[in-house]
């Protein structure tokens, strides 16, 4: 599929305050180190509006607060892009993602999508869920400190396989996904991208290909089959016509689907099993949850019993969502909140620094999950002051999906383990492609 054409990006942002940074680099060694604290520092001296530069002098403007959330994420008249957005970054490896489509070529992909994220879906995908969490759960040391990021990610690779592509995880054909998949996504954090031989995104484009043939091969043997994984699903997914998906759509959503659950979900329970080590009180308040659940393996409907954890889920995504930075791409002059952004212009949201702004939420920098509960709906006090699956046409699809997937390991996990942190443990963290303490988080468990 070719590449969506578009005017030159707009580089005259010289009635912003700001500054570019670094030649060509700009200032991309400062975000990805601290995109926090990056975005805290341009706040606190130029204002919610400011410029810069990012790799490849690729000029942007940073829109920082749940205004500009709004006007760019919600937007009814089409005057932010998203495909414009990710065109030069996810669009580079993952050209047919539904982030890298706007309007009617993005509805029709996200209608087609949606059965495989419907309850009836949710309910099939947790009978595949509960045996691989429990054999990983079940192989993972006791007593003896391990690194808790390796296991997740070996645990949801699992499931990438079995849930996603509907393969035996343990067979050589999933493992050969497991590594292609991982060579695609090292392209996306590499200061080179360029097609250049034996370079990281040199390999990534190859490894990309590989996972392109895998899909197209198998899509004509999927087509007709009852199985439950979403590739089938996706496979006889028909839009409102009644036409099949294009091949080139269900490839390559399901290679963005694949990069967004995968690596999301564990950084999203490595983040949340750190909290839970700091807050064992709060370890304790979900383990007791979980332990008037009845059921030895939870089911679909056992899960919406699990509101303190989902308090927990939803306070570590505040402090650290998934996707860090959120991009979009003006389409024309457009004011927003007292500006004036010229059409064609870059723009970058951020989430987490939307989470902790005094404005909007009480303490923010405290871990207090009871901020979610109905007596105090924090984040409902801006419709777009929480916001880490994104919002509007483009919100993840599969948020659910990660909610339940998290409930279900969680379940498994603390209620056959105590989960412990050093003593005074206060790793640094990762920020970009995805946050997680830079360490991995070094665990141990103890049998309860």
């Amino acid at each position: 599929m070719s590449k969506i054409k578009l005017a030159p990006d707009n580089r005259d942002l010289s009635q912003f305050p700001g500054e570019y940074g670094l030649p060509f680099l700009g200032k991309t060694i400062d975000l990805v180190k601290d995109t926090v604290g990056f975005c805290t520092d341009h706040y606190e001296r130029f204002g919610p509006v400011s410029r810069l530069d990012m790799v490849k002098n690729q000029r942007i403007l940073m829109c920082l607060g749940p205004e500009f959330n709004e006007a760019a994420l919600f937007d009814p008249k089409g005057n932010f892009s998203s495909a414009g957005g990710y065109g030069s970054s996810l669009g580079t490896l993952y050209p047919e993602g539904m982030l890298i489509r706007d309007d009617k070529q993005h509805k029709r992909t996200r209608r087609a999508s949606q059965p495989a994220f419907k309850t009836e879906a949710l309910k099939s995908y947790v009978e595949m869920l509960n045996p691989i969490q429990e054999r990983r759960i079940q192989a993972m040391p006791v007593n003896e400190e391990f690194i808790f990021y390796d296991a997740i990610q070996e645990t949801l690779m699992d499931v990438a396989a079995r849930v996603f592509i509907g393969l035996d995880e343990k067979s050589p054909e999933a493992q050969r996904l497991n590594y292609i998949f991982e060579t695609i996504n090292k392209g996306l954090i590499t200061p080179l991208p360029y097609n250049i031989p034996f370079t990281t995104f040199s390999k990534s484009l190859k490894a990309r290909e590989e996972l392109r043939q895998f899909f197209k091969t198998n899509i004509p043997l999927r087509r007709g089959s009852d199985a439950e994984d979403m590739f089938t699903r996706y496979c006889n997914a028909q839009d409102e016509d009644g036409e099949y998906l294009d091949d080139a759509d269900i490839d390559g959503h399901m290679a963005f689907l694949l990069f967004a659950a995968f690596d999301t979900t564990t950084s999203a329970l490595t983040n949340i099993l750190y909290y839970l080590g700091k807050n064992p009180e709060w370890q304790d308040k979900v383990r007791n949850e979980i332990f008037n659940i009845n059921n030895e393996m939870p089911t679909f409907e056992d899960l919406s019993e699990m509101t303190l954890t989902e308090y927990v889920f939803q306070e570590t995504l505040r402090f650290y969502p998934s996707v860090m930075i959120l991009n979009r791409r003006t389409t024309r002059d457009v004011h927003v909140h007292g500006y004036d952004i010229p059409a064609n212009t870059m723009i970058m949201l951020s989430p987490p620094f939307t989470h902790r702004m005094e404005e909007w939420w009480s303490n923010p920098l405290e871990f207090d999950p009871m901020r979610f509960s109905p007596e105090r709906s924090e984040h409902k006090r801006h419709g777009f002051n929480y916001v880490p699956f994104g919002g509007g046409a483009h919100k993840c699809i599969g948020m659910h999906f990660a909610l339940m997937n998290a409930k279900l390991y969680l379940f498994r996990l603390l209620k056959n383990y105590k989960v412990t942190l050093r003593p005074d443990y206060d790793p640094a963290f990762m920020h970009v492609h995805l946050p997680r303490p830079i360490d991995g988080l070094p665990i141990t468990l103890t049998k309860i």
